[in-house]
Formats: C-alpha cells, structure tokens, sequence
C-alpha cells in the first residue's frame, strides 16, 4: 500500500491565521504552549518552486495557471516512491512563532513526518491515523486545517481533536469542517476567522 501523502498545499496559504494566532498567544496565551500540527500535507520538492505564494496577493494569470498546475501534477509526482517531499505548513508556521513553544507534528504519513523532521529537527513527530486512534499529544493549540473532512471517519476524527485539546485552547480548523463537526457543540466558540476557543 502507498503511504497515504495528504493533500499538496502552496506557499504561505495559512499565513494570516498564523500570524494571528502568534498575537493571541502572546497576548494571553500559556507559558510555552505546545502547538500540535494534524495533517499538514506535502508536496514534491520539484514541484515546490512552482507553487504560487499566497503572501503575493497580485499574481498574473500565466502565473496563477502555472501554480495551479503545479497543485495538480503533483498529486501524481508525490505518488513516485522516493520522490523526495516537503511539508510546508509546519515550517511556515516556526517561521512566524515569536512565542515559545513546544511543536507537535501528527499524520499517517511516514514520509511527511520524515520531511518534518529534515526540514524541523527540534518538532515531535507522531505516526497517528485520527479517525481511527486518539492524539498522541495533549495541545494548548490544534491546527487541522482540511484534515477532518477528508478522513474516512470525520466524526470520529473531530472527537480525538477535540479530546487533544486543552480547556480554553485554540482550534484552528478549516470552515467547511467547522460548520460540519463544531456548529452543534456549546464547549467551541468561533473568536476569529478559522480559529475556535474551546470552553474552559
């Protein structure tokens, strides 16, 4: 069987949300907050430089094909085995964290952790499938963004994250798996764009 790559992302495509949640942390957040990463996706490492930046908002059309083009055969070139693979989300992420932190990394996939940990010596990488087991790691922070409602079993999913994240933590999540999986529950506030506060 494939090691199950999740989806291909692109540059700086959660860039605002983190920055956000950089500010929120360093405005009330815990003392050394462990941020847990679920299902950060790859992509190849050739079809990286295509990828359009979403931190570049003005972008010519030829441009943009070129990017999306970019996306879409690399669904197929990551599929190679040993095709080499990055996974962007996590090390962006470090890149805008002025807090101090603990980072967690989970996913099903062997070859996304192992580019985490290339590219990110210092994260805990956790070998987990969320729609079948509970997080490894407890977090002041879970990050799932188009992670829940691609999972074979989302509500079974969307219960381990929210088990795996502290009392008053935050939820970044992407809104389609929000409006499935949080609308119904009274213990999640949205305070923001993606990003969710559970109860404490």
């Amino acid at each position: 069987m494939l090691d199950p790559v999740g989806s291909t992302s692109w540059h700086n495509r959660h860039l605002e949300y983190f920055k956000r949640l950089d500010a929120l942390l360093g405005a009330s957040g815990p003392a050394n907050p462990t941020i847990v990463v679920i299902g950060p996706g790859g992509v190849t490492r050739f079809a990286t430089r295509l990828l359009n930046d979403a931190a570049q908002p003005r972008r010519s059309r030829a441009r943009k094909l070129i990017g999306d083009l970019a996306r879409y055969g690399d669904q197929l070139l990551r599929r190679v085995p040993g095709m080499p693979i990055r996974s962007l989300e996590p090390v962006e992420l470090e890149r805008v964290l002025t807090v101090p932190h603990r980072l967690a990394v989970v996913d099903r996939s062997q070859r996304i952790l192992a580019a985490v940990r290339r590219d990110l010596p210092s994260a805990e990488c956790h070998l987990t499938d969320i729609s079948c087991e509970p997080l490894p790691v407890a977090g002041d922070v879970v990050i799932a963004f188009n992670v829940i409602c691609r999972l074979e079993d989302p509500a079974a999913g969307m219960s381990h994250v929210a088990k795996a994240l502290c009392p008053g933590g935050l939820l970044l999540i992407d809104d389609r798996s929000a409006d499935e999986h949080l609308r119904s529950r009274p213990d999640f506030e949205k305070i923001a764009p993606k990003t969710h506060r559970r109860a404490g």
